[in-house]
C-alpha cells in the first residue's frame, strides 16, 4: 500500500480461528503420535524404559514449563517421584538416556527433532515448539495411558498438572 485507506476494512470476519487452529494441529497428529511411540521404544527394549519415561514429564506440564524446558534436577525428581523403581533409580541412566536423546531421534528417523538435551545446560528443551501447541489440544491423560504411563495415585510436583 501507498496510502490511508478512506475506510476500514474488515479481513477475516467470518474465520473461526480456534477452528481453523484445531485443524493445523490435528494435521500433525500422526507425526506427533509416531514420535512419542518411537521415543517410547528407546533404542531397544530395556527393563527401565528410561525413554518412555522422559515423556512423562512432558506430558504431564503446564504449556509455561514445557516453554521453559527441564532442569537436570526437575527431571530426576520427577522421575523419582513417577518411575517405578523410585528414588532407588540410578541417575546415571537418567544422564544416559538424556545425552542420547538427539541421537535416538536421529535413529529413528523422527524429522525434525522434538527434544534436544543441553549437555552444558543441563536442561531438556522441547525445540520442536508446534509439539507444544499439538499438546494444548490432546488428552493427556489418554496419552500417557497409550504409552502405560498411567497411574491416578502418584503425586504431582509444582508445575505439573495431575496425570488423571
Amino acid at each position: 500500500m501507498t496510502s490511508t485507506a478512506e475506510s476500514q476494512r474488515v479481513v477475516g470476519k467470518e474465520i473461526n480461528v480456534e477452528a481453523l487452529i484445531k485443524n493445523i494441529v490435528d494435521q500433525q497428529s500422526g507425526r506427533y503420535t509416531t514420535f512419542m511411540n518411537l521415543f517410547a521404544g528407546g533404542f531397544q527394549d530395556t527393563q527401565l524404559r528410561m525413554y518412555r519415561w522422559l515423556l512423562h514429564p512432558v506430558l504431564t506440564a503446564k504449556s509455561e514449563k514445557l516453554q521453559a524446558g527441564f532442569t537436570y534436577a526437575e527431571l530426576r525428581k520427577h522421575l523419582q517421584e513417577h518411575h517405578p523403581s523410585g528414588k532407588a533409580l540410578n541417575p546415571g541412566n537418567l544422564t544416559q538416556a538424556l545425552q542420547y536423546c538427539s541421537s535416538l531421534q536421529v535413529e529413528k528417523n523422527i524429522k525434525a527433532i522434538v527434544l534436544d538435551y543441553d549437555q552444558t545446560g543441563l536442561r531438556l528443551n522441547i525445540v520442536d515448539r508446534g509439539f507444544i501447541v499439538w499438546l494444548e489440544y490432546q488428552d493427556k491423560a489418554e496419552l500417557l495411558e497409550a504409552l502405560d504411563l498411567d497411574n491416578p495415585d502418584e503425586p504431582t510436583l509444582p508445575g505439573f498438572e495431575a496425570s488423571t
